[in-house]
């Protein structure tokens, strides 16, 4: 049975850990519930929270599960905060929900800047080792051009303000009182 996608927009907040990209898709969906616009927020580390841990591929399958619910709602805008490991698991995440329009949005900070962020919220050293070794892996990485659509930096500003330009860049239109509410 076909899905009917019921103009779905997929915006993808994809960057290195700590890079916001949890707290920037709240703050999206935030801006788009004060203007009456569908949203939900999916986050791929969310999915596979079971022990033993599943392969990479376990989340990508509760979200092609998820998304014929999702496309049902006219006119969802659907955030997906997650880093995409390479170019193949960017064509796996679009195939997980078709009929999307579907873009990608790096999120980008100075490596210092990523580095403090997720020392300050891991609870422990080992965690904080092993963040700051995924921040220094994902600097390394030659592909990042291209997986993304486009770039948003989200060092020295307001989150709100940040948000404000993923909508703007991915082309989703405010209400004029929710962009009061926020400035």
């Amino acid at each position: 049975m076909a899905t009917l996608v019921n103009n779905v927009d997929v915006l993808v907040l994809h960057g290195s850990p700590g890079s916001g990209k949890s707290t920037l898709s709240g703050a999206i969906a935030d801006l788009l519930r004060e203007s009456g616009l569908a949203n939900a927020v999916i986050d791929l580390d969310d999915l596979p929270m079971v022990y033993p841990h599943p392969e990479r591929s376990f989340a990508l399958n509760n979200l092609r599960a998820m998304w014929p619910n999702c496309a049902t709602i006219a006119d969802l805008r659907l955030i997906i905060p997650s880093v995409i490991a390479d170019e193949d698991e960017r064509v796996q995440l679009r195939a997980a929900v078709p009929g999307s329009r579907f873009v990608v949005c790096e999120l980008t900070a100075p490596e210092t800047v990523l580095k403090e962020r997720v020392t300050a919220r891991e609870p422990n050293e080992y965690w904080r080792s092993r963040l700051r070794n995924f921040v220094d892996l994902y600097q390394q990485r030659s592909d990042l051009a291209r997986i993304r659509d486009f770039q948003v930096s989200t060092h020295a500003r307001p989150v709100a303000e940040a948000a404000r330009e993923v909508i703007e860049q991915v082309g989703w239109q405010l209400r004029p009182e929710a962009e009061r509410l926020h400035t």
